[in-house]
């Protein structure tokens, strides 16, 4: 009984604490978003005073009226925006050039231009202010964090942190990307005379090539070692890559599980087809290419994007086949 009485003490003292814990826990909580919230009341009031907020409480503002089709909270789109925290208007995401050089965030790296994405991968706010678009409309779509990251940092937004988004609404791919860029791929591969297919059975999928200046050089071929000048750009001509004289890509044919120096799947399969000195273009769909999740800088923005058809201005340079070792030799 003596042990019991002095547990009892002791734990009635810590469930206390921990109650005393809880709360302050909750007041921080709530003293976060009361103040969040005051900031973005103002905010509002000051830039957007006419605005009227939906029942959850975002502020949607159309700018332009679109005409086109409006996206679900799952279609593919293609947008042009800028992200900003507020009250302080600082961009935290672009994918306009111009705007991410004037706020000293340019990633040399990065794809810009038109921004590919699905909606409903950012967040609550967002998603619901781009489903009341329409396509070739822009809208200013404002939110508290309730709507956005609410108290988890995310990147370089901050937890309680407002967001606004102004976002021009391009164009809407569909829910199916796979079936939009097969067809995108097929009307592309329609303007070039004299192309040829390729089906690769391992991923049951056709890519595409035209040799448009030809030679007697030597076949590449399997296992040989080639040097290719290249120009990677888009359908939409948007440029994400070349070579240079000094820049020429190296890689073994057929090698595709080379830990360092090998090339996409469509190359290999494509280059197949051309000769030492010979001229041509690939057009390749995301399977043969980096595929449903596309490519990230080194400072994560988008490279290439999800489930993007590539084209590619190639140059065989030089040719060397693979040549095995004769066991007299080696004896």
């Amino acid at each position: 009984m003596k042990i019991l009485n002095n547990i009892y003490p002791r734990l009635i003292l810590l469930a206390g604490l921990l109650t005393m814990v809880s709360c302050m826990e909750d007041t921080t909580e709530q003293d976060a978003l009361d103040q969040e919230m005051r900031y973005f009341e103002l905010y509002v009031a000051a830039n957007y005073p006419d605005a009227v907020p939906e029942a959850n409480g975002l502020y949607f503002i159309e700018n332009k009226e679109g005409t086109g089709d409006m996206p679900s909270d799952s279609s593919w789109v293609l947008v042009n925006h800028v992200a900003y925290t507020i009250p302080g208007d600082l961009v935290f995401e672009t994918y306009i050039e111009r705007v991410a050089i004037d706020n000293n965030m340019e990633d040399e790296d990065a794809m810009y231009g038109p921004y590919k994405m699905r909606n409903g991968r950012l967040n609550e706010g967002f998603t619901q202010g781009l489903s009341m678009m329409k396509e070739g409309g822009g809208a200013t779509i404002l939110f508290t964090s309730e709507l956005g990251y609410g108290s988890t940092k995310t990147g370089s937004v901050g937890a309680y942190q407002s967001l606004k988004y102004e976002v021009e609404l391009l164009e809407v791919l569909g829910d199916d990307i796979e079936a939009y860029e097969a067809a995108n791929i097929l009307a592309y591969t329609d303007t070039i005379p004299g192309v040829e297919t390729i089906y690769d059975t391992i991923y049951e999928t056709s890519m595409y090539y035209v040799v448009d200046s030809t030679t007697e050089g030597s076949p590449v071929a399997i296992d040989s070692t080639i040097q290719v000048a290249y120009k990677g750009y888009l359908t939409d001509g948007r440029v994400f890559d070349e070579s240079t004289d000094d820049t020429y890509f190296k890689f073994k044919v057929g090698d595709y599980d080379a830990e360092e120096g090998t090339a996409i799947t469509g190359w290999h399969l494509g280059l197949l087809n051309f000769k030492e000195g010979e001229k041509g273009r690939l057009i390749i769909p995301y399977p043969l290419a980096y595929g449903e999740q596309g490519k990230f800088t080194n400072q994560g923005k988008v490279a290439i994007p999800a489930y993007e058809t590539l084209v590619f201005e190639v140059e065989v340079i030089s040719v060397d086949p693979d040549e095995e070792e004769d066991p007299e030799l080696e004896e």
